[in-house]
């Protein structure tokens, strides 16, 4: 399986964060349910926070604080890029399920 690294990351409108890889690859990440749920995301309440997102070193993670050892959020490349897959697939699913309904 080849990792890939991220690209770039921008905040969007609160709690959404745009995502590229290395390979073009990218989707939207909403991260309500993180933030409402997780207490070590408690920090991303606050949107002006939320807003200094960055990429780590050479792509191989994104998150706040990247360089307070010990008070960085950050994400696996790996399991964001799992998420915006699967976003990618159940939008074409579901577009593909309208225009097939709407035919019959």
């Amino acid at each position: 399986m080849k990792t890939h690294r991220i690209a770039s990351v921008e905040p969007l409108q609160y709690p959404t964060l745009r995502i590229t890889f290395d390979d073009g690859v990218g989707g939207i990440l909403d991260l309500s349910d993180l933030i409402a749920d997780g207490a070590i995301f408690a920090p991303l309440k606050d949107e002006a926070f939320f807003r200094t997102v960055s990429v780590g070193e050479g792509g191989w993670t994104f998150g706040w604080n990247l360089g307070v050892l010990g008070h960085e959020i950050d994400f696996c490349p790996d399991a964001t890029r799992i998420r915006i897959e699967t976003q990618i697939v159940e939008d074409l699913a579901d577009r593909y399920a309208s225009t097939h309904a709407a035919a019959a």
